[in-house]
Order: C-alpha cells, then sequence, then structure tokens
C-alpha cells in the first residue's frame, strides 16, 4: 500500500514526465492550437534596374488574408523595400503561413512558417526580393521580425 506522502510524490514525477513528454512534442501543441507563429511585415523589392510586376499572396492556416499586385520601380542591388504589406497586423498569429509571389517570368516562389517545427512561439518577418536570377526572378526569404534573414 502506497502513503500518502509516497502517492503525491509519485504524481509528482509522473506528471513532471507527462508534461515533458508533450511540452516537446511541438506538433501536438500546434494541432490543438497551443503554439502559433506570428506573421509581421512582408517587404517587397526590387533588385534590378528596370520596374517589374508582383503578385503576393498571403494564407493563414490555409485561408488566403491578402492578395495584390504591385508594380515595383527600377531597384537596385541594395533591394529598397518599395511596398510594405501588414493588413494581417491586427490578428497575427496563427498555426500557419504561406507568403507566396510570382513576377510574370516565374512561377509561385513560397515561404511558409509552420508553429508545429521549431522550439517557440516567433515572430517572422518576409521579403520578396526579385532580380536577375538563374533559379528565379523572385524569391521569398524568411526573417525575423528585427529584420535579420533566417
Amino acid at each position: 500500500m502506497i502513503g500518502p506522502l509516497h502517492r503525491r510524490a509519485l504524481l509528482r514525477v509522473s506528471g513532471v514526465a507527462v508534461l515533458s513528454a508533450l511540452a516537446g512534442c511541438a506538433t501536438i501543441e500546434a494541432e490543438l492550437g497551443l503554439r502559433t507563429e506570428r506573421l509581421g511585415r512582408v517587404e517587397l523589392a526590387n533588385s534590378i534596374d528596370e520596374p517589374v510586376d508582383v503578385d503576393v499572396e498571403v494564407r493563414r492556416d490555409g485561408t488566403t488574408v491578402h492578395e495584390s499586385s504591385h508594380r515595383l520601380a527600377a531597384g537596385s542591388s541594395e533591394e529598397r523595400t518599395q511596398v510594405v504589406l501588414e493588413e494581417w497586423a491586427e490578428n497575427p498569429e496563427a498555426r500557419s503561413w504561406e507568403i507566396r509571389a510570382r513576377t510574370n517570368a516565374s512561377e509561385w516562389r513560397s515561404a511558409e512558417i509552420d508553429a508545429a517545427v521549431g522550439e517557440r512561439d516567433d515572430c517572422h518577418s518576409v521579403t520578396v526580393v526579385t532580380g536577375d536570377w538563374p533559379e528565379a526572378s523572385v524569391l521569398v526569404l524568411l526573417g525575423d521580425c528585427d529584420g535579420s534573414r533566417g
């Protein structure tokens, strides 16, 4: 027979083990809506010396929350931001985000943010950059909300 002190100790140890197992499982937390990822700004920049048209889509948990087309002025290799999108700023948290972009010369390129991946709730920014690269004429780059790219 287990006495009350031993029973409490056993429950404490069991509870810690169960919580530790669940805390390490980001997928379960994300599916339960306990973990989210925050989307900050989406910035559009043109790194070539000609104007370019860019289509952008932002999906939140599979639902499109933003669609737009932009004509970016001629740019430079310094990638100066010309357009900033943040229509979702009042409700920036979700289990998943997908940011897609394309030019007339490219297929859709995308970046995905998923709460099931990673170790903690994070804030992400996205930079869409047009350019003259062999792999694509547009890149979709994830970064942190402080502006550093990852």
